[in-house]
C-alpha cells in the first residue's frame, strides 16, 4: 500500500469509529480531534464520516 491510501484506510476506520459512538458522542469526538489536529482536518473527517453514513444507508435500503 501507499502512504496515500494507508491514510485513505486510517481515515475510514475511524470515521466508522465515530459512527459507532453513540449520537451525542459524535460531535465533541470530532471537536476534540479539530481542537487537537486543526479544523481543517475535523472538516474532512466530517466529510468522511458523512460519506461512510451514506454507504450505510444505501447498503441497507431495500426499498
Amino acid at each position: 500500500m501507499t502512504p496515500q491510501q494507508i491514510e485513505q484506510h486510517r481515515l475510514a476506520c475511524e470515521a466508522r469509529h465515530i459512527l459507532a459512538l453513540p449520537y451525542g458522542q459524535r460531535k465533541p469526538e470530532l471537536d476534540a480531534i479539530g481542537k487537537k489536529r486543526g479544523q481543517e482536518a475535523q472538516k474532512y473527517l466530517e466529510t468522511e464520516v458523512k460519506r461512510q453514513f451514506r454507504l450505510k444507508k444505501e447498503a441497507h435500503d431495500f426499498s
